[in-house]
Formats: C-alpha cells, sequence, structure tokens
C-alpha cells in the first residue's frame, strides 16, 4: 500500500466520523488495534461510543459547526492528519478544535490511534492563530 492510499483511509474514517458513521469506520482498523487516548478505557469500539456521542451532542449543541481536514502527511507506516473544528462556521473567530490524529499502519490496516485536542478560543494571544 502506497503512502497516499494510506492518507485516504486517515481521512476516509474522519470523514465517516464526521457524517456519524464511526462504526463504519472501524473496517479501517485491525482487530486487535490499540488506541492511546488517554480518557477512554481503550479498544476502537470504546473510542468510536465516544466519537459518537461526542459528535450526536455536538451537532445539537452547534448547529452551525464546521469540520475541516488542514493537512495530511505521510511517512512509510505513519499518517497524521491535522484538524480543524469550528463551533460556528460563520463566525470563526468564536474558536473550536484543533486536532492531531496519528495513525500507524500494518499492511492495509490501521493498528495504532493517538488524538490530540487543542482548544482555540478569542482570547489565545498569538496573533498568527492555529494556521
Amino acid at each position: 500500500m502506497q503512502e497516499a492510499d494510506r492518507k485516504k483511509i486517515a481521512i476516509g474514517f474522519l470523514n465517516l466520523g464526521l457524517s456519524g458513521k464511526f462504526k463504519e469506520g472501524l473496517k479501517f482498523f485491525s482487530h486487535d488495534c490499540k488506541t492511546h487516548n488517554p480518557f477512554f478505557a481503550g479498544g476502537m469500539d470504546t473510542l468510536t461510543d465516544a466519537m459518537d456521542a461526542a459528535n450526536k451532542e455536538g451537532t445539537s449543541r452547534y448547529p452551525e459547526a464546521e469540520f475541516t481536514v488542514r493537512y495530511a502527511l505521510a511517512d512509510e507506516d505513519f499518517v497524521a492528519v491535522y484538524t480543524q473544528l469550528l463551533s460556528n462556521k460563520s463566525k470563526p473567530s468564536e474558536g473550536g478544535l484543533r486536532q492531531v490524529h496519528l495513525f500507524r499502519f500494518k499492511d492495509d490496516k490501521i493498528v495504532e490511534y493517538w488524538d490530540i485536542t487543542q482548544q482555540v478560543t478569542p482570547d489565545m494571544p498569538n496573533a498568527s492563530g492555529a494556521f
């Protein structure tokens, strides 16, 4: 599998999640994938359940939210995807989340997954912003 294919799979998983289809995205993961989010007990079922719940809450709480893949980088078996989740697409200055999703592949499946989230608020001092 080529690096470009791995990037497509990682982005495909995130886009399925955006549309509320996290469980469908499990097809990209090995059955024994290791997750490294410290807030969840482990395993993809636990993580996708939590992502699904957050997506449902976010959709009702932030109907004008917008998810964007900003960058995707691949280096052999690793893919990093940098994403932006705005609380309100018509008011981007209100902030949101910036996330880095790291995927490690073996053959054609994801075998490890990390996610790092940064809250962005209007009062942050860096004039250059998150991008």
